[in-house]
């Protein structure tokens, strides 16, 4: 399970999504491109929270965006080690 905010405060660094570098269209298209989760957290940094489903077989990564008050997920395959779905507003 990848560190969160919160576990590794510590850990926390800017990325290209936190500096407002990416457009939600950028964002789609990244996902899109099924990328690792290592470079899942290389460009949104450390998810706010992190929840593996009952067959151990999905990771999925939650961002909290404080602007809207809301979560987006994305969702990592434990087979592949990559993104298997995910909804970003």
């Amino acid at each position: 399970m990848p560190p969160t905010k919160k576990t590794n405060p510590e850990l926390i660094q800017e990325t290209l999504y936190t500096m407002g570098y990416m457009s939600g269209y950028d964002i789609w298209e990244f996902l899109r491109d099924k990328p690792s989760e290592t470079e899942v957290i290389d460009t949104f940094g450390l998810p706010d929270s992190v929840w593996l489903n009952g067959g151990e077989s999905t990771k999925f990564l939650y961002y909290f965006i404080s602007k809207m008050q809301d979560y987006n997920t994305i969702e990592i395959s434990a087979k592949t080690d990559s993104v298997s779905g995910f909804e970003w507003d």
